[in-house]
C-alpha cells in the first residue's frame, strides 16, 4: 500500500511546485497586516472545510457541493478580520482585466473565495488590507514568493494563552509532496493560532507560550488557566491545499477536510471557539492519473503540517512579538 511516509516521497517545498499555481503578497510591515493571493492559471475544482466557531469569509457558499459553481479562479487569504474582505474585490478586478472568469453575456465574473485572520490587535488596528492591496497582490503573483512575515501572515501570532508578551510570531508557510507516480500535493498556510505549534514527527513544541521553563503546553494551560488578552489577540489559521491529481468538487472538499486534520496535528488546541480555521481544497487536474482518496488525504495532511512548521521557522520578530527562533535563543542563554 502506498504511504505518504514512503522513503520514495520527495518533499519539494512549495505550493507553486504544482503547475499553474502562482502566489502573490501585499505586505504592510509598518502596520502589521497584509493579504495573500493564490492564482490558478486555469479554473480549478474547489471545496472547503470550516472548523472553529468564528470564521470570516467571502464567496464561500459557492463551494458547497450542492452549489452550481464547480471551480474557482483564485483564493484570497487576508488579514484585517471582516474589514480585510475588501481585498478580494481587488483580486476580482484584476482578474476581470485579464479576461478571467465565468462568462455572462459580455461580462466575465471571476470566482475568488476568501478567508480572513484576525490581526487587528497586532500593531495598528486602523489599517486593514484594501481592494488596492488585493489587486497589487494578484498582480505580483509568481512561482517564486516569500514566506514568514509576509502577506496575510504579516500580523499573525501563535501561542497566546499567556498574553501578548509570551506569544510567538506566526506567518505564512508552504510545503509540497511529490508522490512516486508524479502527482503533487502542495499547501500554503497562514498560521495565527491561540494554540501551540507542535512537530507531529516527535511531539516537540516548536512554538508555545513563553515561560521561565521554556515553551508551555497550550492544552494544559487552557485547562488550568483562562486565556489572557482575549480582546487583543484572537485567532484563526487559514490555508489552501492543492493537488494536480484530478478531483471533482466533492474530492476537493475532502482534500480540504484532510487539511483540517493537518491543522489538528500541528496546532494544539485548534478549532476553538475563537478560531475560524478554514481550509480550501483545489484540484488543477493536470496530472492524468487518478490517486486513491486515502493517499491524497495522507499527502494533504503531511503537506499542511509541513507548511505550518515552515511558517513558524520562517517568521521573524516583529511588533514586539518574538519569533520562535529568537525565543529559543533567549531560552538557551537563560539556561533552559
Amino acid at each position: 500500500m502506498l504511504s505518504v511516509f514512503d522513503e520514495n516521497m520527495n518533499y519539494s517545498g512549495s505550493i507553486t511546485d504544482i503547475t499553474g499555481i502562482t502566489v502573490g503578497h501585499h505586505t504592510d510591515l509598518e502596520n502589521g497586516t497584509g493579504c495573500t493571493v493564490i492564482l490558478c492559471d486555469e479554473p480549478a475544482n474547489a471545496g472547503m472545510e470550516v472548523r472553529g466557531a468564528a470564521p470570516g469569509s467571502r464567496e464561500t457558499a459557492l463551494l458547497d457541493p450542492l452549489a452550481s459553481a464547480q471551480w474557482v479562479n483564485a483564493i484570497t487569504l487576508t488579514g484585517g478580520s471582516a474589514f480585510g474582505l475588501d481585498a478580494p474585490g481587488g483580486v476580482v478586478r484584476y482578474l476581470e482585466e485579464q479576461g478571467v472568469g465565468v462568462r455572462f453575456g459580455r461580462t466575465r465574473i471571476p470566482l475568488v473565495p476568501a478567508a480572513v485572520v484576525f490581526d487587528l490587535g497586532f500593531i495598528n488596528p486602523e489599517v486593514r488590507p484594501t481592494g488596492e492591496d488585493g489587486y497589487a497582490a494578484a498582480a505580483s503573483a509568481s512561482k517564486d514568493f516569500s514566506v514568514g512575515n509576509v502577506g496575510a501572515g504579516t500580523g499573525s501570532t501563535v501561542a497566546k494563552l499567556l498574553g501578548a508578551n509570551a506569544s510567538i510570531k506566526g506567518g505564512v508557510g508552504t510545503a509540497s509532496i511529490r508522490m512516486p507516480n508524479g502527482a503533487t500535493v502542495g499547501a500554503l498556510m497562514v498560521v495565527n493560532a491561540i494554540g501551540s505549534v507542535v512537530d507531529p514527527a516527535n511531539g516537540e513544541i516548536v512554538a508555545g507560550p513563553q515561560t521561565k521553563d521554556g515553551f508551555a503546553d497550550s492544552i494544559e494551560l487552557m485547562i488550568d488557566l483562562p486565556p489572557k488578552d482575549k480582546g487583543f489577540f484572537r485567532n484563526t489559521t487559514i490555508g489552501v491545499v492543492v493537488t494536480d491529481a484530478p478531483l471533482d468538487k466533492i474530492g476537493a472538499t475532502r482534500l480540504a477536510i484532510a487539511g483540517q486534520d493537518g491543522i489538528a496535528l500541528a496546532i494544539r488546541p485548534s478549532h476553538t471557539g475563537n478560531d475560524g480555521d478554514t481550509m480550501f481544497g483545489l484540484s488543477t487536474g493536470t496530472h492524468a492519473e487518478t490517486i486513491p482518496s486515502d493517499v491524497l488525504h495522507a499527502a494533504a495532511l503531511k503537506a499542511v503540517t509541513e507548511a505550518i512548521l515552515n511558517a513558524i521557522d520562517s517568521a521573524e520578530t516583529l511588533g514586539g512579538i518574538m519569533s520562535a527562533v529568537d525565543a529559543k535563543s533567549a531560552q538557551t542563554k537563560a539556561g533552559n
